[in-house]
């Protein structure tokens, strides 16, 4: 699991490996309550093994990216869509990540 920690304000995103529990930690307190990180957990690693980043909330818009378990997005709770919601970066493969795009929320492990 990862420590993400998000600097508002300054658009910065920081990941770590360092904890088993996954935080997300705002340089100015508490996140806010829309504001929410997704674990990205049990994909099928003998299937495709990834989730698709889209840029719209529905498989009919064109894949922009792809994350993979473990892989982390933060979201705005005010921003989704049904099970759809629009990630505003994250980690990807331990990197961060300025990714921007819609993805199904069906993979998520979802913390504060």
């Amino acid at each position: 699991m990862a420590l993400m920690i998000k600097f508002k304000g300054l658009g910065l995103y920081l990941a770590a490996t360092l904890f088993t529990t996954p935080t997300l930690i705002s340089a100015q307190g508490a996140a806010e309550p829309w504001e929410q990180g997704c674990m990205i957990q049990g994909l099928d690693p003998n299937g495709d093994g990834f989730l698709s980043i889209r840029q719209g909330p529905g498989t009919q818009h064109r894949e922009i990216a792809r994350v993979r378990n473990d892989d982390a997005l933060f979201l705005d709770r005010r921003n989704c869509q049904g099970n759809w919601c629009l990630a505003e970066g994250g980690a990807i493969n331990n990197q961060a990540s300025n990714t921007t795009g819609w993805f199904h929320t069906g993979w998520c492990m979802f913390y504060p």
